[in-house]
């Protein structure tokens, strides 16, 4: 069963390498490549492979396995951590060759869409505070209470401060960070590899550091190469975007679309219909009534969701039933057992095998 598409978590025009650090990641605490990418449709070859072009749908369903597979409460920020400016290929390149760090910044938003954001990101020089702020937000509706949302948020912290030693040195060290979530069993761990202040509960998302570094000079400042790696990435941007409005034209987006798209970036905690209708804008009952109107209905999309990413870990992994049960979101096995033979007609051993 198919499951439909939106053009916006759909297109193919993301590279893959932030797969490849995860995969990287968990391969080095021995979690096997095709686990990390159940799901996503990719095969380990596909992530060496210069021409392979992902989307941000498989880019979460990757996200959330790595989730669901990380070994211990810090890794999302680990890993961030561990990122390299040149791993964004041109657009690191062309950051490295900017003259300031304000002028890297710039850049940094302006081709943002070239580092496969799934957190939004926005800047602030606070000249009172005198600070120079990062704001995260979420574009994508995974939600201020989704564990999706939060591993993305870590990543993503991890991630700026890396890249922004490697443009300013490694001592670098954020004034505070704000974030909206409660304090996490880990809160200790976050504080000492963030090297700062970080406050609980707040009402935003925030990565603060000292504005004093925003006209420091870079070490690698090249204005020859910094124009011909924005050049470059000119270039992939606009092949993007004619990526995305030849996907559009072919394949116009209804709201079972993106339903499925919300159900599918979320699995183990399944949002349910109010929730769902409130991040596309809606009220619950114009949902189901738009979804009428396509012959769904969401509980239907919401198990074709799971059977499609059950026959996933099924075929790829080597999870047990009660492992892909808990993935899933179901309260034991004996449910998911039972919900898969309605779906399929099978049951899970006998899908598992076959091998497909």
């Amino acid at each position: 069963m198919l499951l439909p598409t939106r053009p916006d978590l759909d297109e193919l025009i993301h590279r893959p390498g932030k797969i490849a650090l995860l995969v990287d990641a968990l391969g080095a605490e021995g979690v096997d490549s095709a686990a990390v990418l159940a799901g996503s449709g990719l095969a380990p070859a596909a992530l060496l492979d210069a021409a392979t072009r992902v989307s941000l749908r498989q880019l979460l369903a990757v996200h959330a396995n790595a989730l669901r597979l990380a070994p211990e409460p810090g890794f999302a920020l680990r890993t961030g951590l561990r990122t390299r400016i040149t791993h964004f290929g041109l657009y690191g390149y062309a950051l490295l060759a900017s003259a300031t760090a304000r002028q890297a910044i710039d850049f940094a938003l302006r081709y943002r869409a070239l580092a496969s954001p799934l957190i939004g990101l926005a800047f602030e020089h606070r000249h009172g505070a005198g600070e120079a702020v990062w704001v995260f937000d979420d574009p994508l509706g995974l939600g201020h209470d989704s564990a999706l949302r939060r591993f993305v948020v870590e990543l993503q912290l991890g991630t700026l401060l890396a890249v922004h030693r490697d443009l300013l040195g490694a001592a670098l060290l954020p004034r505070r960070v704000r974030l909206r979530d409660a304090a996490p069993a880990h809160a200790a761990l976050l504080r000492k590899l963030l090297g700062c202040p970080v406050a609980f509960g707040e009402s935003a998302d925030e990565l603060c550091f000292d504005a004093a570094w925003l006209d420091h000079p870079l070490a690698f400042a090249s204005p020859v190469n910094a124009e011909l790696a924005r050049r470059s990435c000119d270039e992939l941007l606009a092949e993007m975007e004619h990526a995305k409005h030849t996907r559009e034209a072919a394949a116009p987006e209804g709201v079972a679309a993106r339903v499925a798209a919300l159900l599918l970036a979320s699995p183990g905690r399944f949002p349910d219909a109010a929730t769902v209708a409130e991040r596309l804008g809606l009220h619950e009952r114009s949902l189901r009534r738009r979804l009428r109107a396509e012959g769904r209905s969401f509980q239907a999309l919401r198990d074709e969701v799971r059977c499609t990413l059950a026959r996933d870990y099924l075929r790829d992994t080597q999870l047990s039933t009660e492992d892909i049960a808990a993935a899933l979101g179901f309260g034991d096995a004996a449910n998911f057992r039972h919900a898969f033979k309605r779906w399929t007609g099978e049951s899970p051993g006998a899908v598992r095998r076959r091998g497909a």
